[in-house]
């Protein structure tokens, strides 16, 4: 090549051809491609990215609903962040589309059933909690009145025995709500109204993920 002249251009493509080659050559047997991921840690990645969607539309969901505050769109959200949480967990390794509909199933339907139960649990414990200490003043009074003479342990553990036998409690703090969630809406007459309003709250949400699957599809976005 004479003093001064250009080198031929060389095409970037044909370099990393020829650099890959080269790798495979010089290392054998020893140059392996990366493997996939397998189909299981896919499914289960799947599982923890629907339930990490699902946890910001399930905080807001029982934050409003302490404070009686219900809107529809909640319900649309926490199905997005399920369907979008999925997604970003399985973009390097997609399974088959119909068992993804299925984990986002699930996981919405557990996570509307959840933020219900903790959103009414909530609301119970500041009910109860005012309800039985004023019972027990009511009741220990009510009892002095017409005997003087019993002691103050033998009537709360009269009072215990009655809501023990009622309620399954005897503080009504918000773990006792939680854990005897039916049994309190049994008392209280309640279990009717409480699965028509969760009804209306999987209508949300179905909507919610239905509409993003829609969206999704026109715009030929995988799940």
């Amino acid at each position: 090549m004479a003093a001064g002249g250009k080198a031929p251009a060389v095409k970037a493509e044909e370099t990393q051809d020829d650099e890959i080659v080269d790798l495979k050559e010089y290392f054998g047997a020893a140059y392996e491609e990366p493997e996939k991921e397998k189909w299981i840690v896919t499914f289960f990645k799947g599982i923890l990215g629907a339930l990490v969607g699902a946890l910001p539309g399930l905080i807001v969901w029982v934050v409003l609903g302490k404070y009686r505050i219900r809107a529809a769109i909640v319900g649309f959200f926490l199905a997005a962040g399920v369907v979008k949480g999925y997604s970003l967990f399985t973009k390097k390794n997609r399974i088959p589309v119909i068992i993804g509909m299925l984990i986002c199933t699930g996981i919405i339907a557990g996570a509307v059933y959840l933020a219900q139960r903790l959103t009414l649990s909530w609301l119970m414990t500041d009910s109860f909690e005012e309800t039985i200490k004023v019972m027990r003043m009511d009741v220990t009074q009510q009892i002095k009145e017409e005997n003087p003479d019993v002691p103050d342990s033998v009537i709360q553990s009269y009072i215990d025995f009655r809501l023990n036998s009622t309620y399954g409690f005897t503080k009504g703090d918000f773990s006792d709500c939680f854990i005897h969630f039916h049994r309190i809406l049994g008392k209280l007459h309640m279990t009717k109204a409480y699965y028509g309003d969760l009804i209306q709250s999987y209508i949300s949400a179905a909507m919610g993920a239905a509409s993003l699957m829609k969206n999704a599809v026109k715009k030929r976005v995988k799940f």
